[in-house]
């Protein structure tokens, strides 16, 4: 196991308690879990991408481009819903 597949695991770890947490009600942050697992997808993908070298081996660079965007995916997820509890919170305060 690499480095690089090292903190994918960690921080796919803490995407999933954080997931756990928020649905059992006990700790919630917006967008922790989405960033999180932004953060272990985009290092899994760039770890992927670096394996393909110059070869023609298009099957893996397609995965690796495909877990990137899901990576990506979740950075949006992640930013809609900060900006979501900042408008909730904004409309509390008036």
């Amino acid at each position: 196991m690499s480095k690089m597949q090292k903190i994918a695991a960690v921080f796919l770890v803490v995407a999933v308690a954080a997931w756990i947490l928020e649905k059992m009600e006990i700790f919630a942050v917006p967008g922790l879990t989405a960033i999180a697992l932004c953060v272990a997808m985009c290092v899994e993908g760039a770890d992927l991408l670096k394996g393909t070298g110059k070869k023609k081996n298009t099957s893996r660079r397609l995965a690796a481009v495909l877990v990137l965007a899901f990576g990506l995916f979740n950075l949006v997820v992640g930013g809609m819903e900060i900006y979501q509890y900042v408008l909730e919170l904004k409309g509390t305060i008036q």
